[in-house]
């Protein structure tokens, strides 16, 4: 029977993801404070008194700037404390409503990142949505069993974070989840539709350990699947409590 094995969210866009042991899921909605925030890198096209979906590029991005990898995060929700751990050893705690604790972590991240800063740096807060790729408030789901499967074929371990998926179910057929757009899954109280498939981009070649592009994953996919796609993305119709080790079922 199929499972949740992880939940995962990533409060700030492009940084590490937070290892959760359960979670409220809201009809309608996305993963709380999943990619609430993001740094605008640059003056970009984000109008914080309306806030909308725009693209990521305006935004520090893994799929651009490979060595975020490299930074370390915890968040704490209760009081929106976002704590940082530089590569060069640092700890910097970012309370991510107050702009004013913001400039250190700006400091070191235009240091480490060099000219990949476009220019001065913001933080920004979604408004009702996430500043994830697509403009639709739909948690991911992604199956291990497949990320498995490409590495047997690629003969690379191959760590699930990298595809940076808010549910990681396993005990279901390799690639199974591909074919079940407009199905709909119970998982724990809650109760998901499966709206689209994922197609992969650069990001996912990038180590989320060690930081190097030591993987080209969508060429990976397209030379053994003859598309690039690895994950789905759901809509909660129901909300309600998932945790970690909850049956997942069809309906």
């Amino acid at each position: 029977m199929p499972k949740l094995s992880a939940i995962h969210r990533f409060p700030v866009k492009g940084f590490s993801p937070q290892v959760l042991d359960q979670i409220e899921l809201t009809q309608g909605k996305g993963l709380p404070f999943d990619r609430h925030w993001a740094i605008e890198n640059g003056p970009g096209q984000y109008d914080v008194t309306a806030p909308g979906h725009v693209s990521k590029k305006n935004f520090l991005m893994l799929a651009a700037q490979s060595d975020l990898a490299g930074w370390s995060t915890r968040f704490n929700a209760e009081h929106q404390v976002w704590t940082v751990i530089a590569p060069d050893g640092a700890c910097l705690q970012v309370d991510l409503n107050d702009a004013e604790t913001h400039a250190a972590l700006f400091d070191h991240l235009s240091q480490a990142l060099s000219d990949q800063v476009r220019g001065r740096l913001r933080l920004v807060q979604a408004g009702s949505q996430a500043m994830t790729d697509i403009p639709d408030p739909y948690p991911s789901i992604i199956n291990l069993a497949s990320v498995r499967d490409l590495a047997e074929r690629t003969g690379q371990e191959l760590d699930p974070v990298r595809f940076r998926g808010n549910l990681l179910i396993d005990d279901l057929e390799p690639w199974a989840e591909l074919d079940m757009v407009g199905e709909r899954l119970v998982i724990g109280e809650a109760e998901v539709e499966i709206r689209a498939r994922i197609r992969r981009c650069v990001a996912t070649s990038i180590n989320p350990v060690t930081a190097a592009r030591d993987a080209d994953i969508p060429k990976a996919l397209f030379d053994n699947f003859g598309h690039m796609d690895c994950g789905v993305y759901v809509s909660v119709e129901r909300g309600g409590s998932v945790a970690a080790g909850d049956r997942v079922s069809g309906k």
